[in-house]
């Protein structure tokens, strides 16, 4: 949508079926081809209208976008069987090594050769009364590529190596970065897919990479550390955020949690255990270390009632069709809003109540009493 408003399109986004759950690398790759599709718009000719399905079908989940515009004649279509030999585009008459187009046309080849390594397909196809269409399928159980990303020049062989966790470091400090980063690549089950110097940075490379943790040290300037918290869950209400601080700060331990932090640890933690701490907060756990526990505990029971009694009539309203089920896009197509306000609704609750996610959420507002029955 706002591809569209940038460019003075009309915009219609359609979202369809039972909602699944998509694999980290199952999502990157939509999103990855979602994106390359949408650069793709500005190019065609007599372009006015933008389209957006998102289908979660029984076995596969199917993503089309459609524009109402004419490609360039360079510009590389699939309109044939998957997996059928492809002829190179031919090169353009000019003296330009490689051109916008070719560079589009190999980015195209790539994900389409990576989305058919999955079991799926990536199609592209245009006709004077459609349009132009880029339409991917993609199963659930796809089997991620083995080779997702370069190896590095020496790696411990695993004989079953199990999934990988993706990360995000975020620090202000590049030697901060550069240390986490070497430390926790030396893990094979940990993947750090991309790093952050500030909060803006976080949230943009989050946005795109859909890290499982991201780790932040709690140094960064000014107040950046809880907003930079804050925000991520307003992108993601289930995204995992683990932060690491130079000494106890009882203040911004609760402060963190309160926000939706997953997890709080200190830097004079060994390597093994800020490992360890990551695959936890993976999984969905909270980690607090024990030493801090304690005055935490103590420090909560006084405001539990609180945060119960802090919730808003709009957020109890949210969580009540959220106890019947209803998918983000059905509640706000009740309450008479957008989306991205049952989002911001969502996180809230979520952080008021102190869990990661919808199932959680629940639980604890049955046992507080907050649903109707």
């Amino acid at each position: 949508e706002g591809h569209a408003e940038a460019h003075a399109l009309s915009s219609r986004s359609v979202f369809s079926g039972q909602e699944q759950p998509l694999s980290n690398h199952l999502a990157r790759l939509l999103y990855r081809s979602a994106q390359e599709a949408l650069a793709r718009v500005t190019t065609h000719a007599g372009a006015r209208r933008l389209r957006f399905s998102f289908d979660y079908r029984q076995t596969e989940v199917v993503m089309s976008i459609e524009d109402d515009g004419v490609p360039s004649n360079a510009e590389l279509l699939f309109e044939h069987t998957p997996g059928e030999a492809l002829a190179m585009p031919p090169f353009l008459e000019t003296e330009q090594t490689t051109s916008d187009v070719e560079l589009a046309n190999a980015v195209m080849h790539r994900l389409r050769g990576m989305v058919e390594s999955m079991g799926g397909m990536l199609t592209l196809n245009s006709g004077l009364e459609q349009g132009t269409q880029v339409q991917v399928h993609l199963p659930y159980q796809a089997q991620e590529p083995r080779e997702e990303r370069p190896e590095p020049a020496v790696q411990t062989t695993i004989a079953n190596p199990a999934v990988k966790i993706s990360v995000l470091i975020v620090a202000s400090q590049a030697v901060s970065r550069a240390g986490l980063h070497r430390l926790l690549e030396s893990y094979p089950d940990l993947d750090v897919v991309g790093e952050a110097a500030d909060s803006m940075q976080a949230v943009s490379e989050t946005a795109e990479l859909l890290p499982q943790v991201v780790l932040i040290d709690a140094q960064l300037p000014g107040e950046q550390t809880l907003e930079t918290l804050r925000q991520l869950r307003q992108l993601n209400p289930a995204i995992h955020v683990l932060l690491l601080a130079d000494r106890e700060r009882e203040e911004l331990l609760y402060e963190a949690l309160r926000a939706g932090a997953s997890g709080y640890i200190l830097k004079d933690i060994a390597p093994d255990e800020l490992a360890h701490a990551v695959r936890l907060v993976a999984r969905g756990e909270m980690l607090v270390q024990p030493h801090m526990a304690t005055r935490l505990l103590a420090r909560l029971g006084g405001h539990e009632r609180a945060s119960q009694e802090s919730l808003t009539a709009r957020e109890r309203d949210v969580l009540q069709l959220l106890a019947r089920g209803l998918r983000n896009k059905e509640i706000a197509a009740r309450l008479i809003v957008s989306e991205r306000t049952v989002n911001f609704h969502l996180a809230n609750i979520y952080a008021k109540l102190h869990v990661s996610g919808r199932t959680e959420a629940l639980s604890k507002a049955l046992e507080r009493g907050l649903l109707k029955v």
